[in-house]
């Protein structure tokens, strides 16, 4: 269950609808829908402001809906709003290997800060 930020209304998502953003999210994180036509079409998920920064993600759309401009559209409108709540900035992890949403994320005002690598070590044996 979401609830839309602008009038609290609780909106019911399919988990389908969720599809690989479902392991990043994490309980009471704001997560805000796009709806259209009265149904759940993207989906982006921010975190508590830390320092004033506030973690933009997941954002998910399925991909049967992408290349409409939804997910576009969802983070520029989530990362105004926490400018506009008070935040100092706003951060967005991306895949450096997807240059599609790369693009996109610079074209709404993002820019690149750092290149990062998730290491993970198995017990030897």
């Amino acid at each position: 269950v979401f609830m839309t930020p602008s009038n609290y209304d609780q909106v019911m998502v399919p988990a389908d609808m969720l599809g690989d953003a479902t392991p990043y999210l994490g309980k009471n994180m704001e997560c805000d829908p796009l709806m259209f036509d009265g149904k759940p079409v993207s989906m982006v998920g921010c975190q508590a402001p830390a320092a004033g920064v506030v973690r933009i993600g997941p954002v998910y759309t399925p991909p049967e809906l992408r290349a409409r401009g939804y997910a576009s559209a969802a983070t520029a409108e989530v990362s105004q709003r926490v400018l506009d709540q008070g935040a100092l900035a706003c951060a967005l992890n991306t895949d450096l290997a997807n240059p599609t949403s790369n693009a996109i994320y610079q074209r709404i005002g993002y820019y690149p800060v750092a290149d990062a690598v998730s290491l993970r070590f198995a017990p030897a044996g």
